[in-house]
């Protein structure tokens, strides 16, 4: 039984590093070559592993950039819908990243973190890729609107709007438009995303405020 569970622990592990080497290497290939000049085949030599493996562990290409976003989002979405009355969607969207800032490590990073390791820093792996490539950044934008329609219902809530109303609209634009800028930034000058966001979040509240007035 003993040997069984350890066996099962190793396999899991090899498949950890396994997952992390292509993420890497395919990070690395798409901000040198391009997203759509980087193959399948060229990631798979990159990796050292064969291409039916690459496209096991990653069925698109995309989702070797971006499969990490659907589960944050959601995790979003399910401490809105329970927030305690009175609370805020942007409270809720500032302990969310805090939450996320744990609970996204390795491979499955997409939040910049504090002193990541060079070698070991996915999120920054995959802002350097989008930012230089306009196919990964188009790509980003449809990928994070699930998370602009969670903000506008929230923002809804909030204002005592529909979630199809133009402030809610607007706030839910700006959120998201500030979650991925304040990413950015934070790759580029090695802060954490959290850290960022504490400024960016005090525009925001402003800005919702001009809209209750």
């Amino acid at each position: 039984m003993v040997r069984a569970v350890a066996t099962s622990n190793l396999r899991e592990r090899k498949k950890e590093r396994t997952r992390a080497t292509i993420t890497r290497v395919a990070l690395d290939l798409f901000a040198r070559d391009g997203f759509a000049a980087t193959t399948i085949p060229a990631i798979a030599e990159a990796a050292e592993v064969s291409p039916r493996t690459v496209s096991t562990y990653f069925p698109s290409k995309e989702g070797i950039v971006f499969d990490v976003y659907q589960a944050a989002i959601d995790r979003f979405a399910q401490r809105l819908a329970v927030r305690a009355p009175g609370e805020q969607t942007f409270d809720v969207l500032r302990a969310w990243l805090h939450d996320e800032e744990s609970i996204q490590l390795g491979a499955e990073a997409a939040l910049v973190h504090h002193g990541a390791s060079k070698d070991d820093d996915f999120p920054r792996l995959r802002e350097a890729a989008i930012a230089s490539d306009e196919d990964l950044w188009g790509l980003q934008r449809g990928y994070m609107r699930p998370m602009k329609r969670h903000v506008a219902r929230g923002i809804a809530q909030d204002l005592g709007e529909e979630p199809d109303s133009l402030p809610a609209q607007i706030v839910a634009e700006a959120v998201v438009s500030t979650l991925l800028a304040v990413n950015a930034h934070a790759a580029r000058e090695h802060v954490a995303t959290t850290e960022a966001f504490e400024t960016a979040l005090a525009f925001l509240r402003e800005g919702l405020s001009a809209l209750e007035t």
